[in-house]
């Protein structure tokens, strides 16, 4: 991965932090515990520090040292740290049973001033030499267990162009095998410094002797595959647009994995239900939690009090009346709190909230309607108690079938418009355990359900129900809704056309991975099972009707092809590698291309990208706009282009055009314009536009676009493997 290199906050603090990474990692068990301060264990603090500083050589501006010594259970760890008079440190931590280095890190920062630009000079081939190299030294024994895990293609934004303040560095996972079969959290972190080689970070996680079951009866791929064309993506409408105001986005269709995930159990062929399982590599969620938007900034009293002014918002004091007709409090409750917050599961309305507090029950009580229909849309109860009584086994009055009728008729009562427009997506159950009882009991059953539109589920609005199952009360109340458009289903993608092609991008693998229980109890003890799950991102999402792959932001996604098959031998081959290996270019799948004319919409991408950070993704387009129009506009933006309509994105790029676009991207544009300060001589030079001379003379000087027998032929294209060479070129020279 590239990525800034981050420097400690505090030598106490990266001390804190290695003290407790060492001792929750496995490690061999040990015939005899040493003491507090190391004495006993097999490896001597002597011994612990000639072994660091063989394996990793001390800076001699670094010449005091400081050690400490930490010891779990099955670990036992000399944390070794040396730092000097100046800023910096390194951190070396050893394992005290076979002295094996398991965790390194080193800061050392630049002089003042120290800018860093273009391509790093160490490329990700040429750091991977030395990171492995380093594990064949340090770890001669482990690494025939290992193999060196693919970069997903996501995971490297490419630098800033320049100026930077920061090196670029290069990440490299050796991953731990068992039979074969990779062992999830087991392997061998390193991090490599792509402007100086050196090692900047090392950490090792490595499980002596874990439980792995057999892989013996294990379904096959195919049978996987079966499973994940049935359950494993959804068509779900979504929402990619702002949430405190209505730009005009609207919901669309979309593949996506069910849940956020695919786990399946490749003993049993029995999907793991993520209710009871959670595992080491879980993806989040798909979004932001409801009570995470509910915890937003919300709007100040002046504010407040404009928003009451206007005419189509509810007063607070109507609001409040609207809300205590549909859900009156109990008695004792007294208001403690108003406010007017936006409602993020409909653009462009807000929420009036009121909190209300029993000071004798020692309850509270929330309620909130739409500020402008004054629609009951949430409450929420809570009843204060003890420890004692809250570890206390409940006790289940109601079972889960009741309370999902009690659910379904208070959405009725509530709702009753939108109750037949609802589907139960999940049901969440609050799980108590009492030790030593016959297992965990339910306190409560929360019911969700998601807002059906055309026949398939828009997750993001729907109801959910709270019931308790000792009182059959019904505790929380949510209703989320938007009154908008939803387009057709007409044109979508069939889903096993999706599936295929998923797949091919994320393919599934067998891996063992470390499951441990939702909800503890003495049965169900962490430990290692057998899955399929999906090598990439789940958190991709595919445009039901385009096909086209979308990030959680609507984002189109761009992935990086490492191997094109059509450049060897290429002239150009070397910095179409460099380029593909930093997300600058992409390919038409394996194949790039590089005698084909570059486009105009190829060319301001490539820019774009490069000049903008592919870190910088331009945001959603509207429903039906070209793929490149996104990065049209940050061309403006960025000062690539004076217009949108400068050029036809689709049309060849001519040398004129590659000109001003590969100048004002040098930041002389401005210099460019004032053509009658340049002296452009070239035997066709009459054939340059007069407004454009400077930018043909600019680009010929800075060796950017070199004259061709004399001729700067202003009409004539550029390919894409010289772009290429040409963006390499700039980027190099900003070393």
């Amino acid at each position: 991965m590239i990525r800034k290199s981050s420097r400690i906050p505090t030598l106490a603090l990266a001390l804190v932090l290695a003290l407790l990474w060492a001792c929750f990692q496995p490690a061999a068990p040990a015939t005899a515990r040493p003491g507090p301060d190391g004495a006993g264990a097999k490896v001597s603090l002597e011994q612990a520090i000639k072994i660091a500083k063989e394996a990793i050589p001390v800076p001699p501006e670094f010449d005091q040292f400081n050690s400490g010594f930490s010891e779990g259970v099955d670990c036992a760890v000399w944390n070794l740290e040396w730092s000097g008079t100046a800023e910096g440190a390194l951190h070396i931590s050893v394992n005290a049973h076979d002295g094996k280095i398991m965790n390194m890190h080193s800061y050392r920062p630049d002089p003042p001033g120290t800018k860093y630009g273009g391509l790093p000079k160490y490329t990700r081939e040429r750091a991977q030499a030395i990171a492995e190299k380093l594990v064949a030294r340090l770890y001669p024994d482990w690494l025939p267990q290992t193999r060196l895990a693919p970069e997903p293609p996501h995971a490297r934004p490419m630098p800033d162009p320049g100026p930077r303040g920061y090196p670029v560095t290069h990440q490299y996972y050796f991953q731990r095998l068992s039979s074969g079969i990779p062992v999830a959290d087991n392997g061998i972190t390193l991090e490599i410094n792509g402007e100086t080689g050196a090692l900047q970070h090392l950490n090792v996680s490595w499980a002596q002797e874990p439980e792995l079951p057999s892989a013996s009866g294990r379904i096959g791929i195919e049978r996987a595959r079966q499973v994940f064309d049935l359950e494993g993506l959804e068509l779900v409408y979504v929402y990619t647009g702002p949430g405190q105001r209505d730009t005009g986005q609207r919901p669309y269709p979309v593949y996506r994995v069910r849940d956020g995930g695919f786990l399946l159990d490749a003993l049993t062929g029995k999907l793991i239900d993520p209710e009871d399982w959670y595992h080491s590599g879980a993806d989040g969620g798909m979004g932001m939690r409801e009570e995470s938007k509910n915890m937003m900034p919300s709007l100040s009293p002046a504010e407040i009090k404009v928003v009451e002014e206007t005419r189509e918002l509810l007063t607070a004091e109507a609001a409040r009346r609207a809300a205590e007709a549909a859900c009156p409090p109990p008695g004792g409750f007294t208001v403690t709190r108003s406010e007017l917050v936006y409602n993020w599961s409909a653009p462009g309305s807000k929420i009036w909230s009121f909190d209300y507090e029993s000071k004798e029950r020692d309850a509270y009580l929330s309620l909130a309607v739409d500020a402008r229909s004054g629609e009951f849309l949430r409450f929420h109860i809570y009843q204060g108690m003890d420890r004692d009584e809250y570890l206390k086994e409940p006790q289940v009055n109601v079972t889960e079938a009741q309370a999902q009728e009690k659910s379904e008729a208070l959405m009725r009562r509530l709702a009753p418009g939108k109750a037949g427009q609802i589907v139960l997506r999940h049901t969440r159950r609050e799980m108590h355990f009492r030790p030593g009882g016959a297992g965990p009991q339910p306190r409560a059953y929360r019911f969700e359900f998601a807002r059906l539109v055309n026949g398939i589920p828009y997750p993001e609005n729907g109801s959910s129900v709270t019931v308790d199952t000792n009182t059959g009360e019904v505790t929380a109340f949510t209703l989320n809704w938007w009154d908008t458009v939803f387009p057709n289903l007409d044109g979508v993608v069939p889903r096993g056309k999706v599936n295929a092609a998923y797949l091919a991008r994320s393919p599934l693998v067998l891996e063992y991975t470390r499951m441990y229980p939702r909800w503890w109890e003495e049965r169900l003890e962490p430990g290692y099972a057998l899955v399929y799950r999906l090598s990439g991102r789940t958190d991709i999402m595919v445009d039901a009707r385009s096909g086209r792959e979308l990030d959680r932001q609507g984002n189109p996604v761009v992935e990086r092809v490492q191997n094109f098959t059509d450049i060897a031998g290429h002239a150009a081959e070397r910095e179409i590698k460099l380029l593909a290996d930093a997300g600058i270019v992409t390919g038409d799948g394996d194949r790039f291309r590089p005698d084909d004319p570059v486009k105009n919409a190829e060319l301001v991408t490539m820019l774009v990208v490069a000049y903008g950070g592919g870190h910088h993704q331009p945001g959603p387009s509207p429903e039906g706009t070209p793929w490149y129009e996104p990065f049209i506009r940050r061309a403006v933006a960025m000062g690539l282009l004076d217009t949108p309509a400068q050029l036809a994105p689709l049309a060849p790029t001519t040398r004129i055009q590659a000109a001003r676009l590969f100048v004002n991207a040098q930041g002389f544009g401005p210099l460019a314009k004032l053509a009658p300060l340049f002296r452009f001589e070239a035997a066709d030079a009459g054939s340059v536009p007069p407004e454009d001379k400077g930018y043909a003379a600019a680009a010929v000087g800075l060796g950017l676009l070199p004259l061709e027998d004399g001729r700067f032929k202003p009409a004539g294209t550029v390919t894409r493997g010289e772009v290429a060479q040409i963006l390499v070129r700039i980027l190099e020279s900003r070393n």
